[in-house]
């Protein structure tokens, strides 16, 4: 059994006739949303669950975001500077 910090659970479908590391992965962002099942590995679901962005609604994986600096001293004083610091998709 496993859970997030926003109430996220997360359990394996035990069957004793299966091997543990066939397992289904079965989760839920909510406890009022329905449970979803996936046939994959317990490693690749966290996997997909830290790194694919796609992995909806359950991936804490962020977009790539462009690489920036600051001068010592300077801080970001808002979500918007961040934002427009770090967007892709902004030109140079």
């Amino acid at each position: 059994m496993g859970s997030d910090q926003v109430e996220g659970e997360y359990f394996w479908l035990a069957d004793r006739s299966v091997e543990a590391e066939r397992w289904p992965v079965v989760a839920r962002k909510d406890p009022l949303q329905p449970w979803h099942r996936f046939e994959m590995s317990t490693t690749e679901f966290v996997y997909r669950l830290i790194a694919d962005p796609e992995f909806k609604p359950f991936t804490v994986a962020d977009p790539p975001r462009r690489a920036f600096f600051l001068p010592a001293g300077q801080t970001i004083s808002s979500a918007e500077e961040w934002e427009a610091l770090t967007n892709p998709n902004q030109e140079s």
